[in-house]
C-alpha cells in the first residue's frame, strides 16, 4: 500500500520560502511544506506566526527571552534572530512558496541598506 500522504490536495510538498538572518541578505531556500522545516530555519519549537500583507511571517517566540539580536523592524515590532517569509494560502490556511516576483519584492524590502535607511 502506497503512503497517501505524498499526496496532499491543496499544499505544495516543496515550496520557496525567504530566510532573513540578522546581519545577512535575505536568501532563497527551498524547503518541504511542513512545520518542521520552518522550525528548524527560526530555530524554535512553538515559533510565532505573523501575518504581513499577503505573506507569513515566521519568527522566533523566544527572541527577547534568548537575548538574540535584533534582525529586522517589521510594521514596529522588532523580530529577533531568524525568521522566514512564506506566502499565505489563506483558502487552505497554510503555507505556500513564494513566487520569482515575491522573492524579487522582498528580497528588495528586506535588504540590509534598506533596513538602515528606515532606521533614520
Amino acid at each position: 500500500m502506497k503512503d497517501r500522504r505524498c499526496f496532499t490536495i491543496g499544499r505544495e510538498l516543496q515550496m520557496n520560502v525567504l530566510v532573513v538572518k540578522a546581519n545577512e541578505e535575505p536568501f532563497t531556500k527551498r524547503v518541504g511544506n511542513n512545520l518542521e522545516n520552518i522550525r528548524k530555519i527560526v530555530e524554535d519549537e512553538n515559533f510565532e506566526i505573523m501575518e504581513y500583507e499577503d505573506y507569513l511571517i515566521c519568527y522566533n517566540s523566544k527572541g527577547l527571552i534568548n537575548s538574540l539580536a535584533i534582525n529586522r523592524y517589521i510594521d514596529g515590532l522588532a523580530v529577533r534572530g531568524t525568521f522566514a517569509i512564506t506566502g499565505n494560502n489563506r483558502k487552505e490556511m497554510d503555507f505556500i512558496g513564494l513566487t520569482d516576483e515575491q522573492i524579487e519584492r522582498l528580497t528588495e524590502e528586506f535588504t540590509i541598506d534598506r533596513e538602515e535607511d528606515l532606521e533614520l
